[in-house]
């Protein structure tokens, strides 16, 4: 999410001590080899009401069944800077997964962010939305994807984004990952904010407006009850879900773009549509980052948030050769000693 004024801002002993051994060379293999594959454009994939560009990273040796993993740039960025720099090439690589990169066009916004404050493009099956719906159901027709192991993760804007998706699709996503994001629906305005965000909207444009909402650049969110949160979520899946996808949350304590006071917005929401309560299960320090878990009432883990203190507006990495190691920094990816897309992935259950 890049600073914009006008496109909103816009992851039995001895054999398991072999099997640590060989994930370990794995990843560090990963992260220093070069491998034949690359990030492949493709151009006609299905409908595509948003607009979009679609890149598609296939490692070498794909399995059947294989896990697909949707990531979501930032503002300002591509998909070719969302890729390697993330380490989460490395990681399919390593892991054996597909990678899949919507882009957005700079026609569709100055900016490059995506559209997540948009109604024609934050609903179920419309605009951008739409597209990556189109994009997913494309990979599935094409590549060998498990349909039950289907993730996404976002950088800001694309955090957003990736909260649009959850939402509008909650059925597709075994999981998700909203890095400096925004809750779903934010910027819909309350009683309270009304006159405000419609005098913005009116005027500055609904990019403008949404910074008001939802808190972006030195705007405070709008503070919702989780259930009023979790009814906007449950009104875009349009039904009642047979499954809500597993959330990791992820922000920066100095974030100059995204008031980080989001996140707990994000745990109200989040903890709401998943039917769990707001007061973390487990309060753990990762790499001297506060880990936060939130568990189910059979005790499985649904929602994790990291607060990162002192970092700013970006994607955390931790450049090395380290089997926990990732990334390499680029704008809004920085090192923080502690690689977010692992993390993610461990999560998940996409990584050991």
């Amino acid at each position: 999410m890049n600073r914009s004024a006008t496109g909103g801002y816009f992851l039995v002993a001895g054999r398991l001590g072999i099997a640590l051994v060989l994930t370990s060379s794995l990843f560090c293999a990963a992260a220093t080899q070069s491998f034949a594959a690359t990030l492949q454009p493709i151009e006609r994939f299905g409908p595509n009401p948003g607009q979009l560009n679609m890149y598609l990273y296939v490692p070498d040796g794909l399995q059947p069944d294989s896990t697909l993993v949707v990531a979501l740039h930032g503002c300002m960025q591509k998909a070719a800077d969302f890729d390697d720099e993330t380490g989460l090439t490395a990681f399919a690589d390593a892991l054996k997964f597909v990678l899949l990169f919507p882009e957005q066009r700079q026609g569709n916004n100055g900016q490059r962010c995506f559209n997540w404050f948009q109604t024609r493009d934050n609903r179920k099956d419309r605009g951008e939305s739409g597209s990556i719906r189109s994009m997913i159901e494309y990979v599935a027709g094409h590549r060998q994807v498990d349909p039950s192991r289907i993730f996404v993760l976002g950088l800001s804007a694309g955090g957003s984004m990736t909260a649009v998706l959850m939402a509008n699709y909650p059925e597709l996503f075994r999981g998700g990952a909203i890095i400096a994001g925004t809750p779903y629906d934010c910027n819909n305005p309350s009683f309270l904010t009304w006159v405000p965000w419609w005098f913005l909207d009116t005027w500055f444009g609904d990019a403008a407006a949404a910074s008001y909402a939802c808190g972006l650049f030195n705007y405070a969110p709008t503070q919702r009850s989780a259930k009023a949160w979790g009814d906007f979520v449950r009104a875009a899946s349009g039904g009642t879900p047979t499954r809500w996808p597993q959330v990791s949350l992820w922000q920066g304590g100095a974030d100059s773009i995204v008031n980080p006071l989001n996140q707990k917005e994000l745990v109200k929401q989040w903890t709401d549509v998943l039917d769990i309560d707001q007061i973390p299960d487990r309060v753990d320090t990762v790499n001297r980052v506060r880990h936060s878990v939130y568990q189910d009432v059979n005790g499985a883990p649904r929602l994790e948030t990291y607060a990162i203190a002192g970092f700013d507006h970006a994607i955390a990495i931790d450049p090395g050769s380290g089997p926990a190691q990732c990334g390499s920094i680029a704008p809004y990816i920085e090192d923080a000693d502690i690689c977010s897309s692992l993390k993610i992935l461990e999560f998940w259950g996409v990584a050991p």
